[in-house]
Parts: C-alpha cells; sequence; structure tokens
C-alpha cells in the first residue's frame, strides 16, 4: 500500500507540472483586460506582455506596460499561481496611453499597495494556426488575455475615407446597394492614422474610437468605442441608419475586416462584419446614382462548401476571382470557374472572395467546411 501511494503522488506531481511548461515557451502579448466587466483593448502601438520563467528551484514573472516593468516571484498549485513578492520600476511614464500600465500593473496584477494576488491560468493552443493563448483570472473575475504573437500595425491601405456601396446578409445571399436608394445618401466612414474615426448615416454624423487586433487565429479586428452621433430624426432611410450605426455601438463587439488596394488602378476596397454572415462593404470612391439593373448582382452555392464553390450573376460579366484566407492572404486565384472552383483543398475557416466583373468588383465571404 505504501509503494502505491508513493507512485500515485508522483503521478500526480509529475502532471501538475506537466501543465505548466506551455506556458514557460512564450512571450505572451497583452490584447485587452476585462476589469469590473468593462473591456480595455491594449491601444495603438502599445507593446504589453508577460513571460515567466522557470529558475530552477523558483519561478518568475516579467511584465512590459508602457514604460515600465514589473517583476515578481510566483508558486504554482495546479493551475493558479500566486505572487510572493513583487516590484515594478519608478520611470515616469511621460508617453501616450500610460493610463493603460495603470491598469495593467495597479488594477490587475497587482494594486497601488503592491498586494500579492493570484491567478487562475487557462491555456490553449492550435497547432494548424500556430496560435496560442493565455487567459489570467483573478479572484474577483478579472481578466487578462493574452497571445503569442505581437498586435503589429494595421495596413496602411485601412487609413482613409470609405465610401459604403452595399451591405450584405445570410452570407451574400441578399444584397442591399446604397445605389438604389431614393431620395439618394452617401454613407461614410473615415478612419485616421490614431484609428479615431468619423463618418456620416442617412443624416447624422458620427464618430469614435477603433481599438485594433490581429492573431493567426481571427485574423485582423477592430473594436469600436466611444461612438457618439448628432442625434438628429432623419426625413427618410432611418432604418438604414440605425443597423449602419449600430456596428459601431457594441464596444464589445469586434470588426471582422478584410482591405484590398490595387496599386496600379488606385482603387481600394473595405469589408467588415459584427455579425457572421453580414458585411458592410465599402470603397475608396462615392456611390454613382444608378439603378437596380445597372449593379451588379452575385449568387455563390453552397455556402457552406465542402468541395466545389459556384459563382452566378444575372447582369454581368466575371473575369476573374481571388479568395484570401482571414488573414488577408491570397490563397487561389482562378479565371475559369465555368464549372465552380475546387476548393477541397483550403483548410476548414472563413474566406473572402473578391469577384471581378466587368461593371466593378465585390468582395463576398464564405465558409469552408
Amino acid at each position: 500500500m505504501k509503494k502505491l501511494t508513493t507512485l500515485l503522488l508522483v503521478f500526480i506531481a509529475y502532471t501538475t507540472y506537466g501543465q505548466i511548461p506551455e506556458i514557460f515557451e512564450e512571450t505572451w502579448h497583452l490584447r485587452f483586460l476585462k476589469l469590473e466587466g468593462d473591456s480595455n483593448y491594449s491601444p495603438l502601438g502599445v507593446i504589453s506582455n508577460i513571460n515567466f520563467e522557470d529558475n530552477g528551484s523558483s519561478y518568475s514573472a516579467h511584465a512590459n506596460g508602457v514604460q515600465n516593468g514589473l517583476i515578481g516571484e510566483i508558486t504554482f498549485s495546479g493551475d493558479t499561481f500566486t505572487f510572493t513578492d513583487i516590484s515594478i520600476s519608478l520611470l515616469d511614464c511621460d508617453v501616450p496611453n500610460c493610463y493603460y500600465e495603470n491598469l495593467y500593473f495597479q488594477d490587475f496584477l497587482t494594486t497601488e499597495t503592491f498586494d500579492l494576488k493570484t491567478f487562475t491560468y487557462d491555456y490553449f493552443a492550435s497547432s494548424l494556426y500556430d496560435y496560442k493563448s493565455l487567459r489570467l483570472t483573478d479572484s474577483e473575475d478579472n481578466v487578462a488575455f493574452y497571445v503569442n504573437t505581437p498586435i503589429g500595425m494595421p495596413d496602411e491601405a485601412l487609413l482613409r475615407t470609405w465610401h459604403l456601396h452595399s451591405m450584405d446578409a445570410d452570407l451574400g445571399e441578399d444584397s442591399d446597394y446604397i445605389a438604389n436608394y431614393n431620395p439618394p445618401i452617401s454613407p461614410t466612414l473615415t478612419i485616421n492614422q490614431d484609428l479615431s474615426f468619423t463618418g456620416t448615416g442617412s443624416c447624422n454624423d458620427f464618430s469614435g474610437q477603433f481599438f485594433y487586433t490581429n492573431d493567426n487565429f481571427s485574423g485582423a479586428r477592430l473594436i469600436a468605442n466611444d461612438f457618439q452621433e448628432t442625434g438628429e430624426t432623419c426625413e427618410y432611410h432611418n432604418g438604414f441608419e440605425s443597423y449602419y450605426f449600430s456596428q459601431f455601438i457594441d464596444e464589445n463587439g469586434e470588426l471582422y475586416f478584410l482591405v484590398d488596394e490595387n496599386s496600379s488602378s488606385g482603387e481600394a476596397s473595405f469589408s467588415f462584419d459584427l455579425a457572421p454572415g453580414f458585411t458592410f462593404n465599402f470603397r475608396n470612391f462615392p456611390v454613382l446614382a444608378t439603378n437596380e439593373e445597372t449593379v451588379p448582382k452575385f449568387y455563390m452555392y453552397p455556402n457552406p462548401v465542402d468541395d466545389k464553390l459556384f459563382i452566378k450573376t444575372t447582369n454581368a460579366i466575371i473575369d476573374s476571382v481571388q479568395i484570401f484566407d482571414s488573414l488577408g492572404k491570397l490563397v487561389m486565384k482562378e479565371v475559369d470557374f465555368q464549372n465552380g472552383l475546387t476548393v477541397s483543398s483550403l483548410e476548414p475557416g472563413i474566406y473572402f472572395i473578391q469577384i471581378k466583373s466587368s461593371k466593378g468588383h465585390t468582395v463576398k465571404k464564405f465558409i469552408k467546411k
């Protein structure tokens, strides 16, 4: 019985320690903090992170904020760890976004009085996307969420004034074209260098602040905050404006987006969706007044697709199609697709298809099973 007890203790010690090594293998880049129920995304250009080190007989954690660093000794117990001592450098933070360092250090990892906290950690890894994530949760259910890649900077092509051309529903099966609105409207969205944004709807103006995030698993996303609008009652198209503005009001929603620019023609396209299958399509030029017959209509089926994807149009000639993955990488380009596009070689996931025709081009989304 004594031997069995000894073997059991050895096995438990091994499996408990076996949970630990994964978090020591990476620099964990902070994506957002959730404090008292409010999500606080890492501002543009801020590289806050945390590293865990195995020192042989002890463990430590090293975190970077905005201008200062935090270091502390830690002990592990199962899927939790506790700081046993902690120290923070005392440089004056005189660069933008210092508030985020205070949130990270003084509201999450410790407190203004350097209280020693215990955290539960959850680790996830996907070998398919080279994606790993780490979530730390304190005793009050505050959360820090990290991934194994830096955020980076958004594509410069994103930073401009965009003109809304169409809205898709049900994965592109039903499209609503701005050119068909009567009286005509010219909805816009301008994204500035600091990711602040402004725009117009039917009769109202709006503004707010985007946060940007990106990883190998979900691709590039924008998170809208601080949305404000002028609040006038429009004489027409109130329903459209409410729907358009709702994309920016949900401060916890992520806009999955794709941006593409043709360097030779100067034309650019930008599309995003807050809810899967409901996509807003923008161009870098205004909508021209037209009628429904002159707007190209494209239909894709089946969606989701396993083997062959078919594209049909009733009023345009399709020149070519390009397929991009969720990260914006070109994965397929076809000219001959009369008998369908063979997509069986694509990994399961969400893809964007850009359809170029004699009347312009559009971007739609499909799901590969």
